[in-house]
């Protein structure tokens, strides 16, 4: 199965003040977690270019190469 970052983005001070800020990031399996220090839910991260970026770099290629072809 495939892994993912997930990563607590809560901001401030977690658990009754007993820690001043959540840095807790750890690989899952997709779906829903929660961060066992703070039990904020936590994000999954993107690691790499998302869908869109990828086709909108294709498609400034493709545009590039049709204007190098009108010259």
């Amino acid at each position: 199965m495939a892994e993912f970052l997930y990563r607590c983005v809560t901001e401030g001070a977690v658990n009754n003040d007993l820690k001043s800020s959540c840095d807790f990031e750890m690989r899952f399996e997709e779906g829903p977690y929660n961060c066992p220090i703070c039990g904020n839910e936590l994000v999954r991260v993107s690691t790499g270019p998302s869908v869109s970026e990828i086709l909108r770099r294709g498609q400034r290629q493709v545009d590039q190469q049709k204007k190098g072809t009108k010259k």
